[in-house]
C-alpha cells in the first residue's frame, strides 16, 4: 500500500476511529484530519483539501448518526447533513484519477417491513421506518450515486450497509444513543448506585444483528485496492438477536442483578431486523468477534473510558 494516499473521513467517530486504529496497527499511513480542520459540509472546503493532498483511497465514516429519538426529531439535520457529506466527498473525489471510494451506509436504508433476512436486492421495494426516514434518504441518495459512477464512469466505488453497530468512542447520551451503548450506561449506572430497576426502551422481543466497529474497520481496510463486482453490500454477524437476549448478555457482562423492566410505550423502531450476508461469505470475510467476546471489550473499554 506503499502507493497509497488515504483518507479516512469521520476519525473521531466511533468507525472513522476504529478503521485509524487498525491502519496504525498495521504501520498503513493515512492522512490525519480532525473535524476541527475540515467541515465536510462545506463543498470548497473539501475540494481544496483533495487538490491539497489527493488521496487514492477514499474512506467515508463520517456523518450525523443518532439513536431512535434523536432521529425521529431531527429529520431535516439528519438528511440535510448526511447528504451534504456523502455527496461533497464524492464530487471532490471525481478530480482524482482512479480513485477508490469506500462509502459507509446503514442498514435502515431497507424498507420497514421487508422479508428477512433481508437482502441488498430489497433496497427501494416498500417503504421507510418512519423515525428514521431522513437518514435513510441521504444514505440511500449517496449509495445511488456511488453505484451511478460505477456503472457510467466504471469507477471503484463501493457503498457498505452494516448492521446495527457498537464500538469505542460510542455515543453515550442516553437521549441521543444507540440500544447497546445506551444499556451498557444504564446497567454501570445501576450497579455503581446500586440500583435494583432499569428501564428498556421498547418490545423484549424485538431483534436485531449486532457488529463490533473493528470487525467492520477489519473488512474495510481488506478492500483497499480491491474492486468488487457489487456496487453495495450488506455487512452483519449473521446472528439475530432478541432484546431480552441482549438484555441478558449486557447484565452478565456488567455483573448487574437487580430487575428489568421494558417501557413499551417508548420508540423501538423495526420489530426485526437481520441482513442477508451471502454476498459477503462469498468474499471470504467473516466476523473475528462474537457478540459477547465483543461486548467484554466494549465494556472495559467504557468503564475506563467513561467517567473520563
Amino acid at each position: 500500500m506503499s502507493n497509497k494516499i488515504i483518507f479516512v473521513s469521520g476519525q473521531e467517530g466511533m468507525v472513522g476511529s476504529s478503521v485509524c486504529r487498525l491502519l496504525d496497527k498495521k504501520n498503513i499511513k493515512y492522512l490525519k484530519c480532525s473535524r476541527k480542520e475540515l467541515d465536510l459540509t462545506n463543498q470548497e472546503q473539501v475540494k481544496k483539501y483533495f487538490k491539497k493532498h489527493y488521496p487514492n483511497v477514499i474512506i467515508n465514516c463520517a456523518g450525523r448518526v443518532g439513536g431512535i429519538l434523536e432521529n425521529s426529531l431531527k429529520k431535516d439535520k439528519f438528511l440535510n447533513d448526511n447528504l451534504l457529506i456523502g455527496f461533497n466527498l464524492i464530487n471532490a473525489s471525481l478530480e482524482i484519477p482512479s480513485v477508490q471510494f469506500i462509502n459507509l451506509g446503514s442498514a435502515c436504508i431497507y424498507p420497514k417491513n421487508p422479508h428477512q433476512p433481508i437482502k441488498e436486492e430489497y433496497l427501494l421495494t416498500g417503504k421507510l421506518e418512519e423515525t428514521n426516514e431522513g437518514y435513510a434518504i441521504a444514505k440511500i441518495a449517496t449509495l445511488k450515486y456511488c453505484q451511478y459512477l460505477k456503472e457510467n464512469q466504471n469507477k471503484n466505488f463501493i457503498s457498505l450497509q452494516p448492521t446495527n453497530l457498537y464500538g469505542f468512542n460510542d455515543n453515550y447520551d442516553l437521549k441521543s444513543s444507540h440500544v447497546i451503548p445506551a444499556l451498557i450506561r444504564k446497567f454501570y449506572d445501576a450497579v455503581l448506585n446500586k440500583k435494583n430497576i432499569v428501564e428498556v426502551w421498547g418490545n423484549s422481543n424485538t431483534s436485531r444483528d449486532f457488529l463490533f466497529a473493528d470487525d467492520l474497520a477489519d473488512f474495510i481496510v481488506y478492500l483497499i485496492g480491491k474492486k468488487l463486482k457489487y456496487s453495495y453490500l450488506n455487512v452483519g454477524s449473521g446472528r439475530e438477536v432478541t432484546i431480552t437476549e441482549l438484555v441478558k448478555l449486557i447484565k452478565k457482562v456488567t455483573g448487574y442483578k437487580g430487575n428489568v423492566i421494558y417501557q413499551k410505550n417508548m420508540p423501538a423502531g423495526q420489530k426485526r431486523r437481520i441482513l442477508d450476508i451471502r454476498k459477503l461469505k462469498k468474499i471470504g470475510w467473516f466476523p473475528k468477534n462474537s457478540l459477547e467476546s465483543g461486548l467484554l471489550k466494549y465494556y472495559e473499554w467504557f468503564k475506563y473510558n467513561y467517567d473520563n
